[in-house]
């Protein structure tokens, strides 16, 4: 398996590589692993060379000496030194949900080491951005656990998924579920992340960014509210904001053809 040492030996950070051409850097949210973009890394794979890694405290990826922050910007700063190590000057980045923030933070700082930003189902952080309403966090988690009922699990599902995927894609919840029981979180794993979004906030820095950006998202998307692409887009000078009718937050795994056409057309550009 393919581990990069990183951050001074702070983490050996586990990652794959498929496909060949110029490079995109694959980020992964919350709670994901590489196995997120198994929908969709196939059809990407075909015209790029893809970097994906496991974030610290998620999968594979091994932490040897554990600080417990889990901010965007410390994640950042581990995309940073994977990139280094594997002697990768100029690249895309595409990254999801929290992976999305991480990659704003990449942005802000190491603008130069972009060809383009691809922002997927995320926000910027701070006051300014648009909060799920409330308790569906809460309906996620619930939905989740082994004693769940029909009707949380249904719920939970909601707070991804389009209910159209619910009730007529079973293979996509059924993928969805299988990845996320091989690498569990812990309370405290998950604790820390909350907090590090919590204290991320690029709103403002994001406005100074000069790389071409591609910011798409799911129409229903209700975990990270839809409205805060627009907003992200609105901020990004020359920025181009793409919606996916009748998907939710996982959109691309909802929609991984349309959500690669949209994608390759853009990257085929920069």
């Amino acid at each position: 398996m393919p581990f990069a040492k990183c951050n001074e030996t702070e983490l050996e950070i586990y990652y794959e590589e498929e496909g060949e051409g110029e490079t995109l850097v694959m980020v992964g949210g919350f709670t994901a692993t590489i196995e997120v973009w198994g929908r969709l890394r196939p059809l990407l794979s075909k015209k790029y060379r893809l970097i994906m890694a496991d974030n610290r405290g998620s999968g594979r990826t091994k932490i040897l000496n554990e600080d417990g922050i889990r901010t965007p910007a410390k994640l950042a700063l581990d995309v940073l030194s994977l990139v280094d190590s594997l002697k990768i000057e100029q690249f895309h980045i595409f990254g999801g949900s929290m992976g999305g923030m991480i990659c704003q933070e990449f942005a802000v700082r190491n603008q130069e080491r972009l060809k383009s930003l691809i922002i997927a189902c995320s926000q910027f952080g701070g006051k300014d951005a648009i909060k799920p309403n409330p308790g569906i966090r809460e309906t996620r988690a619930k939905g989740g656990i082994p004693t769940a009922t029909p009707e949380e699990r249904r719920a939970a599902l909601e707070t991804l998924f389009h209910p159209n995927t619910i009730d007529n894609r079973p293979e996509v919840v059924k993928f969805y579920d299988e990845n996320k029981r091989k690498f569990p979180h812990s309370r405290e794993e998950l604790d820390r992340r909350t907090k590090g979004m919590n204290d991320c906030d690029v709103s403002e820095e994001i406005r100074n960014l000069k790389i071409p950006t591609l910011v798409i998202c799911g129409s229903n998307d209700v975990l990270v509210p839809t409205e805060n692409s627009k907003l992200i887009a609105e901020r990004i000078p020359g920025s181009e904001l793409s919606i996916i009718e009748q998907s939710g937050h996982h959109f691309y795994s909802e929609q991984p053809e349309l959500s690669s056409e949209i994608m390759l057309r853009f990257l085929a550009k920069h």
